[in-house]
């Protein structure tokens, strides 16, 4: 990680580049440990987003409304329940992968079974929606 924070002193900073997106290409993932990062406020932060998305499924599953939720912005900022989203469609690109590459799920797929919140950081664009409000659920820091 210290070559990424110091890349004018570190010529190693350029390999470690590399590597990320290697590791990007060949298995879609890359984990990254920032030593910056305090692990028991990101505990908590965890903790918290568990709590909070139990709570908001336990009022949408009961049928009430959820106060979060930003349809009318198209969940562009807020909370965004399962079933709502849908993945693109990449039945074609799939197709010409050698079979060892080929996903193992069917296509097109399902709506997103996964819930998400939204938070709008930074200037927008001045060609994109500016008025985005952000979204303070209650009760959660």
């Amino acid at each position: 990680m210290e070559a990424f924070f110091n890349r004018d002193s570190n010529p190693e900073w350029e390999n470690e580049c590399k590597k990320v997106a290697y590791s990007f290409h060949k298995f879609g993932i890359c984990i990254v440990r920032d030593p910056r990062v305090n692990h028991e406020e990101n505990d908590q932060y965890i903790d918290m987003l568990e709590k909070y998305f139990e709570h908001v499924g336990e009022q949408y599953y009961a049928g009430n409304e959820l106060v979060d939720s930003r349809p009318e912005l198209s969940f562009q900022t807020g909370v965004t329940p399962e079933s709502v989203e849908k993945a693109r469609d990449h039945e074609a690109i799939a197709n010409r992968l050698p079979e060892e590459d080929k996903p193992l799920t069917m296509y097109p797929q399902d709506f997103d079974a996964k819930w998400r919140f939204f938070w709008p950081i930074g200037e927008r664009p001045s060609e994109i929606r500016n008025d985005l409000p952000k979204v303070i659920p209650d009760n959660f820091p």
